[in-house]
C-alpha cells in the first residue's frame, strides 16, 4: 500500500497539472486512493473466506480456478485426487494473501511457512549427468584398468560396488559422496547376511530391504575379515575416482578394519589325518566315479589322485595346480621343477605377479610316479596336465577341484567346518620348511611370497638359487607319513 507522503506527492503532480479546484484532479487522485484500499478489503475479505472453508473441509471457493487449470492443459484428476489438489491451492493462496497483507504494512521480510510453498533451504541439485552416476563410472573405470585386474575379480568387485551404489542410491553422481557414505555403509556390512544372493527371501530386495528383512530371518551376517574385503573392492574403485578428481577426498582412508593377523583361519592337517587322506580309498583303490570314498577295485589315478600329492608337497594354491601345463613341469638344469605362472595360456593366473615362481619337485613325487604320468600325457600331446578338469560357470578351472576335495575330505572325516580344507596342505608345507630349520623369509620364494622379478621365468633361475631350492624342498619330510606306489 501506498504510505501517506506517497499519496501526498500523487495529488502534487495532479494538481500542477489540472490545478488545486479541478474536479478531474480530484477524481483521478480518489480512484487511486480508493483502488488500494478496495483492493486491500477484498484481499482481507479472501483470507477469511479461505481460513473459514479450510476449517470446515471445503474448497469451493478454488474449484473454478482448478477446473480452469486442468481445463487448460487437458488434465483430468479423480475426485479424491481433485479434491487434495484443492486443498493445496487453499493453503499456497492463504500464504499469498498473508504476505501482502504483512507488504501492505511495508513489511516485505515475511516467507511462507507453510512447507507445501516453503522455499528449499539449499539450491536444488543439478540433474546427475547419466555418465557420472556411480556405476557409470564403475564401467569407465573397468574399461581403462582392465588388464589390473582378473575377470573373476572384477565381477565380485562390481557386485560390491553395486550393494554400494544401491545403499547411497544409484542415481548419485560420484562427486556427492563423501566419507560418511562409507562409514555408514561399513556399519550396515555388520548386518549383511552371509551368500544374501543366493537366499530366496531376499531376492528383489533391495540392500538395506535385505538388512531390515533379516532382522526377523536372522541369517548369520558376514565375518569381519569379509567387510575388509568389501571395503578394499570399493577401494580399488574409489582411487580410480580420486585419481581423475571425480572425488577430492580419499573415501576409504582409515576405513579398514585393524584385524588381528596373528589368529589362524586355517589350520594344517596332522600326521594322523594325512595318513587317513592318502591311504584312503581315492589313494588307493576305489568303487569308481562317484564313490572315491569307498573301498573297490579302481585306481583313480588322474587329477584327482595328483592334485593332492602335488599340494603336499610343493604347498601350491589348488588353482595354481588344476591349471599347470605339460610344459610347467620341466626340467631345469638337471632338476624337475613345477613353474607356477600365468604364462602360456589364457586360462591360466596366478593370485599375484610375485605368486610366479619355480617349485622344484619333491623326490617322494618322483617316487610314487608323478614322472610317468607327465610322460604319459606328453605322449598323447595334451597341452594340459589335467585335461579332465573342465572350466567352472565362472570360467575358472579351480572350481570343480574345490567342490570335489571339499566333499571327499569331509566324506573321509578330516574335514569339519572352514579350519581345514585343501588350503592346509600350504600350511602343512610352512610349518615342514620351519622344521628344517628353515626361516618364512627364506622359503617364502617356493610359496609365492616375494616381490615380481624375472627370476621367476623359465631358464633365468642362478644355479646357486635353484640348488638352495632344491634343498628346501628335499628338507621337507612328514614324519611317520607312508604314501603307496603310482
Amino acid at each position: 500500500m501506498p504510505s501517506d507522503a506517497e499519496l501526498d506527492e500523487v495529488w502534487r503532480a495532479l494538481v500542477d497539472e489540472f490545478g488545486e479546484e479541478n474536479i478531474t484532479a480530484w477524481n483521478i487522485f480518489r480512484e487511486i486512493r480508493d483502488t488500494f484500499d478496495d483492493e486491500k478489503e477484498a484481499r482481507a475479505k479472501r483470507l477469511a473466506l479461505l481460513r473459514s472453508e479450510t476449517a470446515r473441509g471445503e474448497t469451493a471457493s478454488v474449484l473454478k480456478a482448478l477446473d480452469d487449470i486442468l481445463a487448460k492443459r487437458r488434465l483430468s484428476a479423480p475426485p479424491g485426487d481433485r479434491k487434495q489438489i484443492a486443498q493445496a491451492f487453499q493453503r499456497a493462496e492463504i500464504e499469498a494473501l498473508q504476505r501482502a497483507a504483512e507488504r501492505d504494512k511495508g513489511d516485505f521480510s515475511g516467507l511462507p511457512r507453510d512447507p507445501l510453498v516453503k522455499p528449499p533451504t539449499a539450491p536444488l541439485a543439478a540433474p546427475v549427468p547419466k555418465n557420472e552416476t556411480i556405476m557409470a563410472l564403475f564401467d569407465r573405470f573397468e574399461s581403462e584398468r582392465a588388464g589390473s585386474m582378473l575377470r573373476d575379480t572384477w565381477v565380485k568387485n562390481r557386485k560390491v560396488v553395486e550393494l554400494f551404489a544401491d545403499f547411497v542410491g544409484r542415481g548419485s553422481n560420484a562427486n556427492t559422496l563423501t566419507r560418511k557414505h562409507v562409514r555408514d555403509w561399513k556399519e550396515h556390512l555388520f548386518k549383511w547376511p552371509v551368500k544374501a544372493a543366493q537366499i530366496r527371501e531376499f531376492k528383489g530386495l533391495s540392500f538395506k530391504e535385505v538388512i531390515d528383512r533379516n532382522a526377523t530371518l536372522c541369517k548369520p551376517a558376514i565375518s569381519s575379515k569379509t567387510v575388509n574385503q568389501y571395503l578394499y573392492s570399493l577401494s580399488k574403485f574409489v582411487s580410480f575416482l580420486l585419481a581423475n578428481d571425480y572425488i577430492k577426498d580419499d573415501l576409504m582412508r582409515g576405513m579398514f578394519l585393524q584385524l588381528d593377523k596373528s589368529i589362524k583361519k586355517v589350520f594344517p592337517y596332522s600326521i594322523d589325518q594325512l595318513n587317513v587322506i592318502f591311504s584312503s580309498p581315492l589313494f588307493t583303490s576305489c568303487r569308481g566315479d562317484g564313490f572315491e570314498a569307498e573301498p573297490g577295485n579302481v585306481r583313480i589315478r588322474n587329477w584327482r589322485y595328483w592334485i593332492g600329492l602335488i599340494g603336499l608337497y610343493t604347498g601350491a594354491r589348488l588353482g595354481e595346480i588344476a591349471q599347470l601345463h605339460v610344459a610347467d613341469v620341466r626340467e631345469i638344469r638337471g632338476e624337475w621343477c613345477f613353474h607356477v605362472t600365468a604364462e602360456g595360456a589364457t586360462d591360466k593366473a596366478v593370485k599375484t605377479a610375485g605368486s610366479e615362481r619355480v617349485v622344484p619337485m619333491h623326490p617322494e613325487l618322483i617316487r610314487i610316479g608323478l614322472l610317468d604320468y607327465h610322460a604319459a600325457m606328453t605322449a598323447q600331446g595334451k597341452p594340459r596336465l589335467f585335461p579332465e578338469i573342465k572350466p567352472d560357470a565362472r570360467g575358472f578351472l579351480s572350481g570343480v577341484p574345490s567342490r570335489f576335495f571339499n566333499d571327499y575330505f569331509r566324506s573321509i572325516g578330516v574335514k569339519d567346518g572352514k579350519s581345514q580344507n585343501f588350503h592346509s596342505f600350504r600350511h602343512g608345507i610352512a610349518d615342514a620348511f620351519r622344521r628344517a630349520g628353515y626361516l618364512d623369509e627364506q622359503f617364502g620364494c617356493l610359496l609365492g611370497h616375494v616381490k615380481a622379478s624375472t627370476t621367476q621365468r623359465y631358464g633365468i633361475l642362478a644355479e646357486g638359487d635353484l640348488a638352495t631350492r632344491v634343498a628346501m624342498i628335499r628338507a621337507v619330510e612328514f614324519p611317520g607319513l607312508s604314501l603307496g606306489r603310482f
